[in-house]
This record gives C-alpha cells, structure tokens and sequence, in this order.
C-alpha cells in the first residue's frame, strides 16, 4: 500500500508556501527596517521568523503529513526506512513547489517598495539597484548567498552543520519512541532551526533546506535579480543539506536508536495504554 495521500502532500506544500512566507517575508521586512546595514536586530528578527515559523506549522500539519516542510528532513526518513522513496520524492516535489509559490506571494506582497524607484530614490531603492542600472524585487526575496568573505568550502560545512543539528533534532524528539519530547518536539525543533539562522545568516544566509532556498532562487530569477541569484556557491544550497540530513540519519540508525526489540516494547506499551483509556 502507497504510505502516502493527497492531504499529505496538500500539507506539505501548504506548510511550506507559508514557512517560506514567513521566513523570507521577515528577511525583506527586517532590510526595510534596517536598510542601512545589518544589525543583531534584524538577526534575531530572522532567526525568530523561521524557528517559530517552522515550529508553528509543524503543530499545524504534524497529525497529517509528520510536517518535515524540508526536503533534507524527508531524505532521512527514506533513509532510515521510514517513509518509501516513492513518497519522499512527492514529498519534495510538493515542498518545492510550494516554496517556488510563496517566493511568488513573497515579490507580490512588497513589489510596491521598488516599484517606482528611480537613479535619485530612497535609500530602499538604492539597496535594491542591480548591476544593470535596474531594480530588482526588494531585498532579493530573501535570496540565500554565500557571503563575499566566506569560501564554498565554509558555506557547505556551515550549511552542513545546520542542517545535522536540525535533523537530529527532529530525529530524537520526534521520532524515538522514548523521546520525552511527546507534543512538545515541534518546540525543539523550531529551536535549533532559530539556532541555525543565528549562526549562518551572516554568512549562507542559512538554508539548511533546499526547497527554502530554491524558491527565491526561481522567482528571483524571473523577477529580474539577475546573475546575483546563480553566484558561485548556489551548489552549496542543495548539496550540503541532504549530507547533513545523511549524516544525522546514520548518527541516529548506528548510536542513539533503540534497537527492534526494544522499539517494539515500547509500541506495544504505548498500546496497551490507549487500549487502557
């Protein structure tokens, strides 16, 4: 039997439509805010958008598709047998069309702020004047960009790093049936996703999520950022996520799983419990 539905994949690309919403739309809007420059206030403006955006969503479809709203989360679970490559690959199909579709509702909800820019405007329109003498849609969509300063090398091992600590987050919370997480693993998890945006966004912009960081990428494209959306390291982005997600699977398959028997005890005691109620 096929372990996977339409709802599910409804909800995958439902929940990240709006996670990239919420994540890339808080990018934009803290730029605005900040326009002259970085600053820790737009970090942890961001790393909060995405870490309780993602814990938010993950309450809201859990019961319906598990809410991975990751195409590297999705990839552990085919990897440790917990989900068929036939429904993983609709999975991620699902997760990145919807990301493609909220970077659209994303350059839609501030296409005002470039709209009417001029050579002599604002400060908005100069953070947003291309190397063509054009300007593109405000603040590149929250575009993922390896940072001038960083090397390829750093951005996937960054990248890297993040998405292991995500997945073997979700892993231990959410998966492991002694996990003491129980409704509580969507709050782990949108925490070590806020983690992950503290540490890499100044330098990756922190994917940790290739749908996430496809999306803007696409849109970008077709709204006229230009060569700044294919720079050298946009690999980066959909290669060092699905190591990290592997690594994090067989962390946990080799070190932290309980093994069959016992796993089965503790669904048979879960059981007996509800049997119990």
């Amino acid at each position: 039997m096929a372990d996977w539905t339409f709802r599910q994949l409804a909800a995958e690309f439902m929940a990240m439509t709006l996670f990239v919403w919420i994540g890339t739309g808080a990018a934009v809007s803290a730029s605005f805010w900040s326009v002259d420059g970085a600053d820790a206030g737009k970090l942890i403006t961001i790393a909060i958008a995405f870490g309780f955006g993602i814990s938010v969503l993950a309450y809201g479809i859990g019961h319906i598709s598990g809410g991975h709203i990751n195409p590297a989360v999705t990839f552990a679970f085919v990897v440790l047998g917990e989900q068929c490559i036939v429904s993983g690959l609709l999975y991620m199909v699902s997760q990145f069309i919807g990301a493609i579709f909220g970077s659209f509702i994303v350059w839609g909800c501030f296409a005002s702020l470039t709209a009417e820019c001029s050579e002599s405007g604002d400060a908005v329109c100069a953070a947003n004047l291309q190397s063509d003498g054009s300007f593109g849609p405000a603040f590149n969509l929250g575009l993922n960009q390896v940072g001038p300063t960083v090397s390829n090398g750093c951005a996937f091992l960054l990248e890297m790093m993040g998405t292991f600590l995500l997945v073997i987050t979700v892993l231990n919370s959410a998966v492991d049936p002694k996990s003491a997480a129980g409704n509580a693993a969507p709050i782990a998890i949108g925490w070590s996703v806020m983690l992950c945006h503290i540490i890499l966004v100044p330098f990756t912009g922190c994917g940790i999520n290739p749908a996430r960081s496809f999306g803007p990428m696409i849109v970008g494209s077709i709204a006229g950022i230009g060569d700044a959306v294919w720079i050298s390291g946009w690999w980066v982005y959909y290669t060092a996520p699905f190591v990290g997600a592997g690594v994090a699977a067989a962390t946990y398959k080799f070190i932290f799983a309980e093994p069959a028997a016992a796993k089965e005890e503790v669904e048979a005691a879960k059981a007996e419990e509800v049997g119990d109620a």
